[in-house]
């Protein structure tokens, strides 16, 4: 009996053990390394990271850092290739840390060691196989539809998209299928041809893998385009080649054929032979975005894990305009809701528009300038700024009462009031007539569809009728210009009931 009870009461504790937490990333130092010539600590604080950084800032060392310490074949030579030229301390040496929620001390990355090399640190080693970097370059690479000819997406995919994708058998990734594939080929030929069976059961595997990857990869890419926004485009189909050893008699024609992978793309009815000639460039950068994302979707376990999933995007939306941008985000939210995120863009405007979207408690938002010493020597200065955009927002317009700054004060109340209807509406999906900018919905028309969602809800239905009365002077256009007579009182009342409807409507 009572070694029945011990059982069951260690089987009631195991069954009410929660989950291991997720690792994720608390902080990122850089040091001596490409545009820090100091030691700087970017707080992350286990949650998503944005970064605004103008040009030269530093941002894009933040990326490579990242990329280059989560490699899956790490470089020995990567810090030291990268490291700063004119420090502000000439005794400091490259170094990039990062510091985990999982308790563990800081792990370093150093001249003398890279952590993934050579015996590596598990939460490396599991973190480079789920984690996915991609910039502008790169998206154009991913693209891969320049050119005259149609895109051949075959070295694309095995070296890329799917390169880490398992072999549910046997466990080998199509990077090590293809790698098995190539070293098959032989070296000595003879009369019998036995000298081939290796070479051709070694393409049969890959063929096979390459197939099981593509199955898999395939939906995700149309279901990401349809969250993109670019549901009139569809990938129908792979259209492959067969690898396989063509045994010449000449040298010179021996090798592998059939590396070849086309995308079948269905676009209104049309299939263009050449997308890059054909659609323009928003649907050029979805397609890629899709391409990229479906495959690291496809490679990395969807299955809950405390590894760590990252995924680095650097200016990748570039050379769209905002309303083609914002989907991204969606599919952020989406599909890469277990994976920790770190945006790092230029475009100040963006930055802003993604801090007004984000739930405030899942992201961290830093600022990133180039400050100069006094040495003349440039190094990043990082500026924490509060992720809810919204209370950031009234905080200013408080700081401007203060200074007797009651134009600034006012614009400041109607920007949060603004930005806080445009998120409630989106969030409750309120559809409004098309219009090309969606920053041309007006007040009135968010203010007016929220109120038809929230039908029945009279407490938020009262904080939101209570703005009406400031509507005319303060939370208007003509309220920003310095000439306008303004009241102090009636400026606080028009911030207070922003402020107590930001409440109400988050309750």
């Amino acid at each position: 009996m009572a070694e029945g009870g011990g059982e069951q009461v260690a089987s009631e504790a195991t069954a009410e053990a929660p989950p291991p937490q997720p690792l994720r990333i608390e902080s990122l130092s850089l040091r001596a390394y490409r545009a820090f010539s100091a030691e700087l600590e970017i707080p992350v604080q286990g949650r998503n990271l944005i970064v605004y950084g103008e040009n030269g800032a530093g941002k894009s060392s933040i990326y490579k850092a990242l990329r280059d310490l989560f490699a899956r074949r790490p470089r020995r030579d990567a810090l030291k290739s990268n490291a700063h030229v004119h420090l502000l301390d000439p005794v400091l040496t490259p170094r990039i840390a990062v510091t985990f929620n999982d308790g563990a001390s800081q792990l370093e990355w150093t001249e003398a060691r890279h952590p993934g090399l050579p015996t590596a640190d598990s939460r490396i080693a599991l973190a480079a196989l789920r984690s996915s970097f991609l910039d502008y370059h790169a998206l154009l690479e991913t693209n891969a539809f320049h050119g005259q000819r149609r895109p051949n997406l075959f070295t694309l995919a095995i070296e890329i998209l799917l390169a880490d994708f398992t072999d549910a058998i046997s466990g080998k990734t199509i990077a090590e299928r293809w790698t098995e594939t190539e070293r098959a080929k032989p070296f000595v030929h003879s009369l019998s041809g036995d000298y081939l069976i290796p070479v051709q059961a070694a393409c049969e595997t890959f063929n096979a893998s390459l197939e099981a990857a593509l199955d898999a990869m395939l939906p995700i890419i149309n279901a990401l385009l349809t969250d993109l926004g670019r549901a009139e485009m569809r990938i129908e189909a792979f259209e492959r080649g067969t690898v396989r050893y063509n045994d010449a008699r000449l040298k010179k024609d021996r090798g592998f054929i059939g590396k070849e992978l086309f995308a079948k793309l269905a676009f209104r009815g049309y299939y263009p032979q050449q997308p890059q000639h054909f659609l323009n460039e928003a649907r050029l950068s979805a397609l890629a975005l899709a391409f990229y994302l479906a495959g690291r979707l496809a490679c990395v376990p969807s299955a809950p894990s405390p590894a760590l999933k990252l995924l680095v995007l650097d200016d990748v939306l570039v050379g769209l305009d905002y309303a083609n941008r914002r989907p991204l985000l969606a599919v952020l939210e989406k599909h890469f809701s277990d994976w920790q995120i770190v945006l790092l863009t230029h475009d100040r405007h963006w930055f802003e528009v993604v801090r007004a979207a984000i739930p405030a408690d899942r992201w961290t938002c830093h600022e990133m300038y180039e400050m100069v010493a006094i040495t003349g020597e440039a190094t990043p200065y990082l500026r924490p700024v509060p992720s809810d955009i919204v209370k950031a927002t009234l905080k200013q317009a408080r700081e401007f009462i203060v200074q007797k700054h009651l134009p600034a004060a006012a614009n400041y109340a109607r920007s949060a009031c603004e930005l806080l209807l445009r998120k409630q509406c989106e969030d409750k999906k309120v559809n409004f007539h098309y219009k090309p900018d969606p920053k041309k919905i007006t007040f009135e028309q968010l203010k007016t569809g929220l109120e038809g969602k929230l039908a029945g809800d009279r407490p938020k239905l009262d904080a939101l009728a209570a703005i009406t009365p400031h509507q005319a002077r303060i939370l208007n256009p003509l309220s920003h210009d310095p000439t306008t007579s303004l009241n102090e009182a009636e400026v606080i009342a028009a911030i207070d009931a922003v402020e107590t409807l930001m409440t109400t409507l988050r309750s």
